[in-house]
């Protein structure tokens, strides 16, 4: 069962509010920039065509066609089932029983429980949740629970840099010329200024002009606050012009 709409799925609307319902509100989100997720979740990764990764807190690098996805992914692009991890296994259960609702599955994050849920009811454009496995220690078990690879796939010209504040130059892309910018770690609600066109599509998007940054619709920031999922998106509003 695949949620959102995902690689030509059809669109999940259960729980959008229309932009006039939810207040014309963006929010930006800094999880890219959460290092607390995957922070020793005692559990490890088996990629297509690999080995399992070792058992160790110590996580080892991605094979390289895994950083080439990885890349494209965090840059909103959506990835078929194979291009994400094959596996995850739990063998340090003490440890993968204190994780949140989004985990680290190689480079890529996983979802259950509460926040699964939620995003499920979201347009999460061409991306959505993948069903994945976690296996228990003997790499053969399945782990109690419902888990899911949480698959971006939106791109939306969303920020209007001349017009924000703590928004700086970051870096040209060597290819396209395309002017990257970042949004200082330090930015406050309402520093980022937003284009109102992105009020349409998606509930949640990448911007290809800013680094390191999701957006989303106010609906699914409030479903994500209402969760105590706020903290861990970093979430701030953003102004419209």
């Amino acid at each position: 069962m695949v949620f959102g709409k995902w690689l030509g799925g059809s669109d999940m609307d259960h729980g959008k509010a229309a932009p006039e319902e939810a207040g014309g509100l963006v929010w930006v989100s800094s999880v890219l920039s959460n290092y607390d997720i995957g922070m020793k979740q005692g559990s490890r990764t088996k990629f297509y065509g690999h080995r399992w990764n070792p058992a160790s807190l110590e996580l080892p690098l991605s094979p390289p066609e895994m950083q080439a996805n990885s890349i494209r992914h965090m840059q909103g692009s959506a990835l078929a089932r194979s291009e994400f991890p094959e596996a995850e296994a739990v063998w340090d259960e003490k440890r993968f029983k204190k994780i949140k609702d989004i985990f680290m599955v190689g480079p890529f994050y996983g979802v259950k429980g509460k926040l699964a849920d939620t995003l499920a009811r979201f347009d999460l454009g061409e991306g959505g949740l993948i069903p994945f496995t976690v296996f228990k220690a003997d790499l053969e078990t399945p782990y109690p629970g419902e888990f899911f690879l949480l698959n971006f796939g939106c791109l939306k010209n969303t920020v209007l840099p001349e017009q924000s504040r703590n928004v700086i130059k970051f870096s040209v892309h060597h290819e396209t010329g395309l002017q990257k910018w970042e949004v200082n770690s330090w930015s406050e609600d309402g520093d980022v200024v937003v284009s109102r066109t992105v009020l349409d599509g998606p509930d949640l998007w990448f911007d290809p002009a800013i680094y390191n940054k999701i957006f989303m619709s106010d609906a699914m920031a409030q479903a994500l606050i209402a969760i105590g999922m706020g903290d861990v998106f970093k979430l701030k509003r953003c102004a419209i012009a």
